[in-house]
C-alpha cells in the first residue's frame, strides 16, 4: 500500500497529513507556526522537516516508507527559500520524491472537485485562483503581505495597528479606538502600546502575530465604526480581485456566482456578508462552498498522482478512515 504525505504551509500555521493510496488517513498534525518560504526563509524548511518526521515517527514509520511528499507552500516561487528547503530535503534523502506546489493549488484540489471554479483564499494572506475551460490557471492578488494584497488577515491587523498609531492622542477620547486598543492589550497581554509593537517586531512569527488580531476586528465591526471601515475596505478590494478573475476566466455571464472559500478570515460570516455586499452589484446571487478537509490533503493527492498516477479524490478521503481531530 503506497503512502503519501501532504503539507499545507501558510504564513500562520503548517498542516500535515499522511494517507494511503485508498484515501485512509493514518496521521495528521497541525504545527502552529508558519512556513511561508519568503517570510520564514530560514525557519520554514526546519518546520516542514519537523512536521514530516512527526507524521512518520508517531506511527513508527520512516521517510523511506513514504512514496511521495506533496508540499503546498506559500511563496513557493521564492528562490532563496526554495533553495534552503531543498537542502533540508536532500539532508533526509527525500528531495527526489517531493512535489513542490503553491499552497493555493493544493487548496484548489480539495475545494474545486470538478476542477473548475473560483477559489477565494483569505487567511493571513489573500489569493483568488481559477481554472478556465481550456485548463489554464489564472490568479489575482497573492503578491505578498507587504505588496498590494489588501483584505487579508495580515492587512486587517496592520490597519488596526496603524489606526491606533496615527491617532494615539485621541484614543482615550474615542470609544472605537479605545475598544480596539483594549482588544490588542488583551490579545498580547500588554498594557502599553509601544510594548506591544516591540513584542511583535522581535518575535519570529511577526506576520502571524499581527494577523491574529483580524478575527477580533471582524467580530466588533458591527458596532465599532473604525473596525467596520477596515472590513469594508478589505472586502471591497477582495471583491475587485474576484470580479477581475471571473473576467479573466471568461465564464458565461450569470447572475449566480459560486465561490469556493478557504482560510480562517473568509470563514467568518461577518466578513463574508460584507464581501457579498461588495459583490452584489455584479452578482445578485452568491453561493459559497467550503471544503470539509484541509488543503494538506490536496498536496498529498497531487503527490500521489504526480509520482504514481494514483487518483485519490475527496470522496475517498471522507469514506476512508478520516481523523476529524486536530
Amino acid at each position: 500500500m503506497a503512502l503519501y504525505i501532504g503539507i499545507d504551509g501558510g504564513a500562520s500555521s503548517t498542516r500535515g497529513v499522511l494517507i494511503d493510496e485508498s484515501g485512509n488517513t493514518l496521521n495528521k498534525f497541525v504545527l502552529n507556526q508558519g512556513s511561508n518560504l519568503k517570510v520564514y526563509e530560514d525557519l520554514a524548511p526546519k518546520r516542514i522537516i519537523e512536521l514530516i518526521n512527526k507524521l512518520c515517527n508517531d506511527i513508527n514509520l520512516s521517510t523511506d516508507d513514504i512514496s511521495a511528499f506533496g508540499l503546498g507552500l506559500a511563496a513557493v516561487s521564492c528562490d532563496k527559500g526554495r533553495e534552503l528547503l531543498f537542502k533540508e530535503l536532500d539532508r533526509i534523502n527525500i528531495s527526489d520524491k517531493t512535489i513542490l506546489i503553491n499552497d493555493a493549488e493544493a487548496a484548489y484540489r480539495v475545494s474545486c472537485q470538478e476542477n473548475v471554479g473560483v477559489l477565494v483564499t483569505v487567511g493571513t494572506g489573500v489569493i483568488c485562483i481559477g481554472r478556465s475551460s481550456n485548463g489554464n490557471f489564472f490568479r489575482t492578488a497573492g503578491k505578498g503581505h507587504d505588496a498590494e494584497d489588501i483584505g487579508s488577515g495580515y492587512w486587517i491587523g496592520k490597519e488596526a495597528f496603524l489606526k491606533l498609531a496615527l491617532n494615539e492622542a485621541l484614543i482615550e477620547h474615542d470609544p472605537n479606538l479605545l475598544e480596539i486598543r483594549d482588544i490588542i492589550f488583551t490579545k498580547y497581554k500588554k498594557d502599553n502600546f509601544n510594548d506591544v509593537l516591540e513584542y511583535i517586531s522581535e518575535h519570529d512569527d511577526t506576520l502571524s502575530l499581527k494577523a491574529s488580531i483580524a478575527k477580533d476586528i471582524i467580530s466588533i465591526s458591527n458596532t465599532n465604526k473604525i473596525a467596520l471601515k477596515i472590513i469594508q475596505e478589505a472586502t471591497f478590494n477582495v471583491a475587485d480581485y474576484i470580479i477581475n478573475l471571473v473576467q479573466m476566466l471568461d465564464y458565461k455571464d450569470s447572475d449566480n456566482l459560486v465561490l469556493f472559500g478557504n482560510g480562517s478570515v473568509i470563514n467568518s460570516p461577518i466578513y463574508r456578508s460584507s464581501l457579498n455586499d461588495a459583490l452584489s452589484f455584479h452578482y445578485p446571487e452568491i453561493n459559497w462552498i467550503f471544503s470539509k478537509i484541509s488543503a494538506s490533503y490536496g498536496s498529498a493527492m497531487i503527490a500521489a498522482f504526480s509520482k504514481d498516477k494514483i487518483s485519490i479524490n475527496v470522496k475517498d478521503i471522507l469514506k476512508g478512515a478520516y481523523l476529524a481531530s486536530s
